[in-house]
């Protein structure tokens, strides 16, 4: 097992991909080892409590090699991109925070992996309605997918009026309510297994492209968006993996106005933020539809 691993990350394309992706995030070593109550462990901290952070390619190297007694295994990125980590509470503070990547965090079973496409396809469309396609990318990460917008699509002067943490869950709670009938169609076909959840938080992490799978023998691979249809569960194998670097696209300010019409509508992040406390306007996306699957399937049934 530990030879997939080690072959996996000698690579010098995924370990350019982890580290240009990571840079200027938090991020976290998920291990094969242990704790006492059985949970394999997660390194998110060096010695004296700093930031586990990847600045270049050689970084990814080095911290398999220090906590290799872990076994590590799984690299994640914060959604959330850091001024500074050189300390525990640089990360801790809102205020450092300079901008954060949306993110749909689609789950479902691997069988399932045709709705799981179809249900990236839904959001990728609402997204272009929106007029925002040049900064989108999906990834395929374990049994699920993510649609992440690049955080550079919403421009400077935006998210110096509005936290960049707000902007990013107000957007995929927009988004996630407007393809919400037609996830529940597809929630139907994989029997109720399909997810679309807005996990947006200020700790939050995803999988870093080309990462593997914490569990499973699979990798992060970004899909251009114009081969979803043709998706093949193949790609995402280590030894013969397909990856685009389309992650790396973006136009400054794209999704300005969608931002701004989704913080109007659906407002920030339901804790606090700069100091102030506030309340989610709806239920969470995944409570809603499963609320609607529900109600569907009673219907259904008489």
């Amino acid at each position: 097992m530990y030879d997939l691993i080690k072959r996996h990350y000698l690579r010098e394309e995924v370990r350019e991909e982890i580290a240009d992706y990571a840079r200027d995030r938090w991020v976290g070593l998920h291990c094969q080892a242990r704790d006492e109550k059985g949970r394999m462990l997660l390194v998110r901290y060096t010695e004296g409590r700093r930031p586990l952070t990847i600045r270049e390619k050689g970084d990814v190297l080095k911290a398999l090699q220090k906590y290799s007694r872990l076994r590590p295994r799984t690299f994640y990125a914060s959604s959330n991109l850091y001024w500074k980590m050189e300390r525990e509470g640089d990360v801790a503070s809102l205020a450092n925070v300079k901008a954060c990547t949306p993110c749909w965090d689609i789950d479902n079973t691997f069988d399932s992996w045709r709705s799981t496409i179809t249900a990236c396809q839904e959001i990728v469309s609402a997204l272009d309605k929106m007029g925002v396609a040049k900064s989108v990318s999906v990834y395929w990460s374990g049994e699920g997918a993510h649609v992440r917008i690049h955080h550079e699509a919403f421009s400077p002067e935006l998210r110096s009026k509005i936290h960049p943490l707000d902007l990013a869950f107000a957007v995929v709670e927009f988004i996630a309510r407007k393809v919400e009938p037609k996830i529940i169609e597809e929630q139907v076909k994989s029997e109720g297994k399909l997810k679309v959840e807005n996990k947006m938080d200020p700790q939050r992490l995803f999988t870093c492209p080309l990462s593997l799978h914490r569990e499973l023998d699979v990798v992060c691979v970004c899909i251009p968006l114009n081969k979803l249809s043709s998706f093949d569960p193949e790609w995402v194998r280590p030894d013969v993996y397909r990856h685009s670097r389309d992650w790396r696209r973006f136009e400054v300010g794209e999704a300005d106005e969608l931002a701004q019409r989704a913080y109007e509508a659906v407002g920030g992040y339901p804790r606090a933020v700069g100091g102030r406390c506030r309340r989610r306007k709806y239920r969470r996306v995944d409570e809603a539809i499963k609320s609607s699957l529900s109600k569907l399937l009673r219907e259904d049934h008489f």
